[in-house]
């Protein structure tokens, strides 16, 4: 164990000892302050709220979350206070969800393992773990920081279905030494997910094929959303084959796909007033085997634009913004419902580079209304009246939540 890691490790092992490490009732609930979690959460049911003393936590075993709770009485995991517990992961997985109606929210999770393959996870949710939420974590260090797939044999596998992924801030400090897969959320099967306002950004490896994605859902999932998310694949380092959104991804090995069906990635999924940046050696967002999807109301900078990939992909595009083109690629087919696309839009967003997105002809940003309706990224609020993710003139300011990110991570060294 090197030097730094026995010192992680040190400061763990006192953050225990401010209280003893014992379960009690606090009035948030149930007060985990040790770094043995699973002491804690190995007989949560439904109701219970497990609040994490501040300080700093050395996981010493993945975590498991087998308890249930229900739409009504979810089981909350969080700490006492937003911004206080940092849990350091020397594992492939943080955090093993395999219970329903989870609230996992407000942690600062870092990897910390002595080679890139090993870090692997956060949050692995898997089998039938519906209706989960993980918001307002910010997620460091890992491969792929949330997957989820299925659990079980053949037609009968369970995939988790319903889960939000809301608010979460999710980045890499340097390019990861591996060939694993390399994607900040990484979902094969399920249905109904909703990937909501994240920040997702400096995602790359530096081996096997060095492709890597900010996010996809793939394995014949269905009915999902990107909406609303920050996605800059290069930020503050470069390299690799960065992609943005997919619905899709490289494909999926048959035994992985829901009822071992991969005829389709996925169907009726919607994309829609998503910010992407910065994906200079391909495409912005990716359609593979992805049917009946929707594009609406995204800005697409800096990227090679989109893909519409194989005969089963089949989108529509209303009041999208992308510098780049759209690209049937293998019979994939879309339809434009008016959307501005040019080779070059520097011009029309002279800032871009510096993440500032102010248009300097906002005329040039109307729109004719369709029966596509997006949403202002700033507020959240429909709008139907200007092409991209943001109602114009804007009203909040990206370069403003990227120093934001930045200050929280000097006052956590």
């Amino acid at each position: 164990m090197g030097i730094k890691m026995k010192k992680l490790a040190l400061v763990a092992a006192m953050s225990g000892l401010v209280t003893m490490a014992f379960q009690h009732a606090s009035a948030d609930g149930i007060l985990i302050s040790s770094s043995d979690f699973n002491s804690y959460l190995k007989d949560a049911k439904a109701g219970d709220v497990f609040t994490v003393f501040p300080g700093n936590y050395f996981l010493t075993s993945t975590v498991q979350l087998k308890g249930n709770g229900t739409l009504r009485k979810p089981i909350t995991l969080k700490p006492v206070k937003p911004g206080t517990v940092k849990i350091f992961v020397p594992k492939t997985v943080g955090f093993k969800v395999t219970g329903k109606n989870w609230i996992i929210e407000g942690f600062d999770i870092k990897g910390f393992c002595k080679t890139d393959s090993d870090c692997e996870h956060a949050f692995h949710i898997v089998g039938n773990a519906d209706d989960i939420i993980i918001r307002n974590n910010t997620l460091t260090e890992f491969n792929a920081a949330i997957k989820a797939n299925g659990d079980g044999k053949g037609a009968s596998t369970q995939f988790p279905d319903r889960v939000r992924i809301e608010n979460n801030t999710i980045y890499n400090s340097s390019p990861r030494n591996t060939n694993r897969s390399v994607t900040p959320i990484d979902v094969v099967g399920g249905k109904h997910w909703r990937v909501k306002n994240n920040f997702i950004a400096d995602f790359a490896k530096t081996a096997g094929n060095k492709i890597s994605y900010g996010a996809f859902l793939k394995g014949n999932s269905s009915s999902g959303l990107f909406d609303q998310n920050l996605i800059i694949c290069e930020w503050r380092h470069t390299g690799g084959i960065r992609l943005g959104l997919s619905f899709g991804g490289g494909g999926t090995g048959q035994q992985y796909c829901e009822r071992q069906n991969c005829a389709m990635e996925h169907s009726r999924g919607v994309i829609r007033s998503n910010i992407i940046l910065n994906c200079p050696a391909d495409v912005g967002v990716y359609l593979n085997k992805s049917a009946n999807t929707k594009l609406i109301n995204n800005t697409i900078l800096n990227t090679a634009g989109v893909d519409v990939r194989f005969p089963t992909s089949s989108a529509g595009f209303a009041g999208n913004i992308i510098e780049g083109r759209i690209k049937d690629r293998d019979n994939g087919v879309h339809q434009d419902f008016g959307n501005l696309v040019a080779k070059d839009l520097s011009d029309l967003f002279p800032g871009a580079e510096n993440f500032d997105l102010t248009a300097n002809n906002i005329a040039a940003l109307k729109y004719l209304p369709t029966k596509y309706v997006g949403l202002d990224y700033c507020t959240g609020k429909k709008q139907t009246r200007w092409h991209g993710a943001m109602q114009q003139p804007i009203t909040c300011d990206i370069r403003q939540r990227l120093q934001t990110i930045i200050d929280k991570e000097k006052q956590s060294r």
